[in-house]
């Protein structure tokens, strides 16, 4: 008992001790009563407590006194599905402590006669006018369940007119023992220790019986008590304890990487690519080999074969070196398999930067042998003039920079864009500040960061020299169509048209983006040098008084203090550096210009390959880093592989309309997010950062899924003609490696709230809503222990009461069975929506009834209705189930 009692006993609350849950001013002041004591409280109502605990300090109860435990405390509850009041129950559960032939008890005869088989009985609940013969009463403690239900014979038992009789039977060897008159001591029986005996006299069997029959009488058999027509049968039937799980307040990610077999498929699949690639480089260059070719030109051609096998041969070798590296893996090594994965697709890369230094290479062997063959007609007037400005137009308008040879397996510069070559000798000297490259360009204004730009892969985000290019590459394009014979064909990648290798040097974690996987842009643009240089620029901003904050620029170039652009770089961040101008006159107009462009924490990074553009715009860059690293065990690398792949996540039974996606080891869920919700975010984000943050290191219990993230992305492939634009949001998988039996979102509405779902299939396919919740625990209630109780209800009070506090509505408890651990996973999602005019017009609208919804409330209310309308319902939802130490002192 002892021991039991260190489990799970109560506790008294220690004189002066401080409340954990009252330290934070974003704690919600709800009073919530658990067995005599209050779990949130206001700082006026601790002062109070505590001046009363000064005059009057109330006495400690030994809880392994009997004395003590003359009493017993049940959850009672009556229900009835022909009822009214259904899915609800007639009378809400609610604990009732009965102390033996006290407060609150009364004998075994006297509940049977009054509660059971008085015909003038009825149902407490003024809306049900149901007969008690179709309800069930059920008193819940421990581990068990003692239910009641009536039934109405045809006929009395005869012989025994008015007279209570009694019989079991045994629902596992079906015996039953014969009928007899319940005796007086029976009957003057304290109830409370009746029940007491069926949850606990487990031991107890029949004493005579002509059969054998070792089964427990109160566990094992079905009881039955009969008065005239009427039989009220008493059942005992074990209740399963479900512990409540919160979102973990650190987030861990297992590295599991990639499966040995995919890996090796890959790298068979990668060695045949660099098989074609470098066939069709051969076959390029056999063709453009001509015997006219002078001593010089010879020697040229020679030593680009020379170089294209040596270059195979690399590559063939790295082949072999991750093959072995591969089969040196252990089952037990994923960490070793990753690392493969990561140097595979780097060799892609390398892959197709060869491939395209070889287009360029190509395409200037396949001028100069044109050009060779202009030069042996006479020419016309005018003619020579003609063909070298061709040259020189069709280099500019070239869709790839060529690159320096590869030698040795140095790396080339992969930063390609579609600037010209001649560009980098355009550039203003430091010295001349009349042509600085540094001048800001104008910022963003909030309502630009909240939609896309239409023409962001026009070019404008990549300076004034692109869009000049593109214009002339279009228009040589079109000259070009006209020309037979006039324009070279480069060698295509290997690779899908959807899969992007050639893109910018990794500064985290080597990423491969495809278009399918819009989480891959996101993990791109947080691997990439240019997204670390903007956080050390916000780093240091803060550290010097904010002078160099990054800010969102309508510019497309990188423009910081330590880190210039190059303008052969595929990848820009858009933020800028602040500068004062000497100038007095202007001090003030350049003051209210930085402190309007400090305020701007976003990032903006674009990145680009020969046949595909892409852009991402990392919300709050600084702040969601800084949070990652408090409430994320693993490493930021981590979070940038788990974010590399992704697949479509198909929720039914929401009704947002939502696109999901799932990361592939499964830790986040991506989601979709309304323009609405991006401004609603965008204003609640710094009251978020502060709250998330303060429960972690305070350790106050919180059900928010963390938000990790959220990000504007967009492409535009000219290979394929495709596009997109999204504004995701990225936050963990509350059931990460789990197997759930069923799955609700709740919001404590019952408007609209009920999935309609085929049978047998209301397992993890379908997301449940509040109805059908209710209809499910009807008979199988969610029963949790009290300390399970306390801390969820601490949890959701507050939870709560800070986002009723910021205006949020619509957010929702979402609800996992795990019936391999008994366990409830819980955490509340959504709570970004904030009450607009819009949603305040849609109240309006539905509290009329003239949508319908039946009269009940519309699920869409003001804040502080809507939470306590959810705290009410999540009481309700989740039942705390008493024990023999419940009342003594505090049950958590």
């Amino acid at each position: 008992m002892l021991a039991d009692y260190r489990a799970k006993g109560g506790r008294i609350r220690q004189r002066e001790a401080p409340d954990p849950f009252s330290s934070s001013s974003l704690v919600a002041p709800v009073s919530a009563s658990t067995g005599g004591r209050t779990l949130l409280k206001t700082d006026s109502e601790d002062e109070k407590t505590g001046k009363l605990n000064d005059v009057n300090w109330a006495p400690k109860l030994d809880c392994l006194n009997p004395v003590n435990h003359q009493r017993l405390c049940v959850l009672f509850s009556s229900s009835s599905a022909q009822s009214n009041n259904a899915p609800n129950p007639c009378v809400s559960p609610w604990i009732v402590t009965m102390e033996f032939y006290g407060k609150n008890d009364l004998s075994l005869g006297v509940f049977l006669e009054r509660y059971c088989f008085r015909p003038s009985y009825q149902c407490p609940s003024m809306y049900c006018e149901t007969p008690m013969v179709h309800h069930i009463r059920r008193f819940v403690h421990g581990s068990g369940c003692v239910q009641i239900v009536l039934k109405e014979l045809d006929s009395p038992v005869p012989g025994y007119q008015h007279t209570i009789l009694n019989y079991s039977w045994c629902r596992v060897c079906k015996q039953v023992t014969p009928v007899v008159p319940l005796s007086n001591d029976s009957w003057s029986m304290s109830f409370a220790k009746y029940l007491e005996l069926r949850f606990y006299g487990h031991q107890y069997t029949r004493r005579a019986n002509a059969e054998p029959c070792g089964h427990s009488i109160h566990k094992d058999y079905h009881q039955y008590f009969s008065y005239n027509q009427m039989v009220a049968s008493f059942s005992y039937t074990s209740v399963r304890l479900l512990e409540i799980c919160l979102p973990r307040p650190k987030i861990f990610i297992r590295n599991l990487g990639p499966s040995k077999a995919n890996m090796q498929q890959d790298l068979k699949d990668f060695s045949l690519k660099v098989t074609q690639v470098y066939l069709a480089i051969d076959d390029r260059l056999t063709s453009l080999k001509t015997d006219t070719f002078s001593k010089t030109r010879e020697e040229k051609m020679e030593d680009l074969f020379a170089q294209k096998d040596m270059e195979e041969a690399e590559l063939r070798s790295c082949m072999e070196k991750l093959q072995a590296r591969l089969q040196a893996c252990g089952v037990d090594s994923p960490q070793q398999v990753q690392a493969v994965l990561e140097s595979l697709v780097m060799k892609k890369q390398s892959l197709c930067e060869m491939l395209q230094s070889w287009n360029g290479r190509l395409q200037d062997l396949f001028q100069q042998e044109k050009g060779r063959k202009r030069l042996s007609v006479p020419p016309s007037p005018g003619r020579h003039r003609q063909t070298t400005e061709e040259n020189k137009s069709a280099l500019e308008s070239s869709p790839r920079n060529p690159s320096p040879v590869v030698q040795n397996g140095d790396k080339e510069d992969r930063h390609l864009c579609t600037l010209p070559s001649t560009s980098s000798f355009l550039l203003p000297s430091p010295g001349d500040p009349a042509s600085d490259p540094f001048t800001p360009g104008p910022s963003f204004t909030e309502q630009d960061s909240l939609s896309l730009p239409e023409d962001v892969f026009d070019g404008h985000l990549l300076g004034s020299t692109d869009s000049q290019v593109k214009e002339k590459s279009t228009m040589k394009a079109i000259l070009a169509n006209f020309l037979p014979g006039n324009s070279y064909n480069p060698i295509p990648f290997p690779f899908d048209p959807d899969k992007h290798y050639l893109m910018y040097e990794h500064e985290r974690v080597p990423i491969a983006v495809c278009e399918r996987e819009p989480s891959s842009i996101i993990a791109f643009a947080l691997s990439c040098k240019e997204y670390k240089t903007a956080l050390d620029d916000f780093s240091k901003a803060s550290n010097t008084g904010g002078d160099e904050t990054p800010v969102v620029t309508s510019a497309g170039e990188s423009r910081t203090k330590s880190s210039p652009a190059r303008p052969s770089e595929s990848v820009s961040s858009q933020h800028s550096r602040s500068s004062m101008d000497s100038d007095p006159l202007k001090d003030a107009d350049l003051s209210d210009k930085q402190k309007k462009q400090t305020m701007n924490p976003h990032v903006e990074l674009q990145f680009s390959d020969a046949n595909a553009k892409f852009y991402c715009r990392v919300y709050y860059a600084e702040e969601f880093h800084q949070m990652r690293e408090q409430i994320m065990e693993s490493s930021e690398e981590d979070f940038v592989r788990s974010l590399s792949h992704c697949v479509n996540w198909q929720a039914r039974g929401g009704k947002s309309g939502a696109v999901f996606y799932a990361t592939e080891d499964d830790r986040f869920i991506l989601k979709q997010m309304p323009r609405l919700e991006v401004q609603s975010f965008l204003d609640f984000a710094p009251h978020y950062f502060t709250y998330i943050t303060g429960a972690v290191q305070q350790k106050r219990p919180t059900a928010l899924a963390k938000i990790l993230g959220v990000y504007r992305i967009g492409y535009k492939n000219s290979q394929n003609n495709t596009e997109k634009k999204l504004d995701l949001l990225v936050m963990e998988n509350l059931f990460y490696g789990r197997k759930m039996a069923q799955v609700f979102d709740l919001k404590g509405s019952l408007r609209n709230r009920n999935v309609k779902t085929d049978s047998g299939k209301e397992s993890c396919e379908v997301v449940l809503l509040d109805e059908n919740l209710l209809k499910l625990i009807h008979d199988n209630p969610l029963y949790i222990r009290s300390h399970c109780k306390a801390i969820l209800r601490a949890a959701i009070h507050s939870d709560a009461y800070f986002l009723s506090s910021h205006l949020i509505i619509d957010y929702s408890l979402l609800v996992g069975r795990d019936d391999a651990t008994d366990q409830l996973v819980v955490g509340i999602i959504d709570y970004i929506r904030t009450f607009t005019w819009d949603k305040r017009l849609e109240m309006v609208v539905k509290s009329t009834g003239i949508l319908g919804g039946q009269g009940k409330m519309p699920t869409v209310v003001s804040p502080e209705l809507y939470r306590a309308r959810f705290c009410e319902a999540m009481d309700k939802y989740f039942l705390m189930v008493p024990d023999h130490w419940t009342s003594l002192g505090i049950n958590c």
